[in-house]
């Protein structure tokens, strides 16, 4: 048998064995329609983040138009777990300081000391304009995935 062969015979048995969420589709950059709003997917990121150290997460920064409210805010979520379960992501109502804020982000949860230092984007601009987040990193939730707002819990996803 060829290494070909035998190198997408494993593959296969790895996506069979894999759990569902594994094989989740992965956003991509640019348009991205939620819950009937028209968003862009800026792009996406690794950290380590100090709260897990022995994991690595991927952030898909979204960004939403910029008279989103709240509510709206969680149909969008719901409507991009739905699409990408298990997947983090990061909403903003403005683009202009995003990349600003992602090189923090990785500074910030830097072990390696490779990481450039930069300083985050002013508070009133991140307040402002970062809007929420999905993740699944409340501890006594059991991880749950929900969408959350500068670490305060907005709404459960599943």
């Amino acid at each position: 048998m060829s290494a070909h062969v035998t190198r997408r015979a494993a593959l296969s048995t790895a996506a069979l064995l894999a759990p569902s969420w594994a094989l989740a589709s992965v956003p991509t950059k640019g348009p991205l329609t939620l819950a009937g709003a028209k968003t862009t997917v800026w792009g996406a990121y690794d950290i380590r983040p100090m709260l897990f150290p022995h994991e690595t997460w991927t952030f898909h920064v979204v960004v939403v138009p910029a008279d989103v409210r709240q509510g709206t805010l969680i149909e969008m979520a719901k409507a991009f777990y739905a699409k990408h379960p298990n997947t983090r992501a990061r909403f903003f109502s403005d683009a202009k300081h995003i990349k600003q804020y992602v090189d923090r982000d990785r500074y910030v949860n830097d072990k390696t000391g490779r990481v450039k230092e930069v300083d985050f984007p002013s508070s009133k601009w991140v307040q402002d304009h970062l809007l929420g987040n999905i993740n699944n990193r409340s501890k006594d939730l059991g991880r749950a995935w929900m969408l959350e707002d500068h670490g305060n819990r907005i709404s459960p996803l599943t």
